[in-house]
């Protein structure tokens, strides 16, 4: 294991290691990956130090925080930081036949509509809770 530093956000109480690991491949961001796969990578990042994660919806419609929170499970709630994005609520696809995935080689199968209200941030918020859960 590395010993990567950490620095305190602002002038808060909440530290990160100044090492992330961003995690829109495990989105299936640009080459399908598998489920192996994706959780040996996190394994490898979380043996060498790392424990500041960042993740959004956006990648793969969710699919991202489903492994993220799958591996994350298993960790020490207080060993680990999280960040996540609000702003794009996903909403189930309704015609898989025509749904368009763009640069995501797999992913979900969710659209998304932007939403920046305060209801539209709250639910991106839990959204994220439960599929990081």
């Amino acid at each position: 294991m590395i010993d990567i530093p950490e620095r305190h956000i602002g002038k808060t109480d909440a530290a990160v290691t100044e090492l992330g690991f961003g995690c829109a491949g495990l989105g299936d961001l640009f080459d399908i990956l598998s489920e192996e796969q994706a959780q040996l990578t996190l394994k490898a990042a979380w043996d060498a130090g790392i424990r500041y994660f960042d993740t959004a919806p956006y990648y793969g419609y969710g699919k991202s925080e489903h492994r993220l929170g799958h591996f994350l499970r298993q960790q020490q709630r207080n060993e680990f930081v999280v960040s996540t994005k609000v702003g794009r609520v996903l909403k189930p696809t309704r015609n898989h036949e025509t749904f368009d995935s763009g640069f995501w080689r797999g992913g979900l199968p969710f659209e998304y509509v932007f939403d920046y209200s305060y209801d539209g941030i709250m639910r991106s918020y839990e959204d994220s809770l439960q599929r990081l859960s």
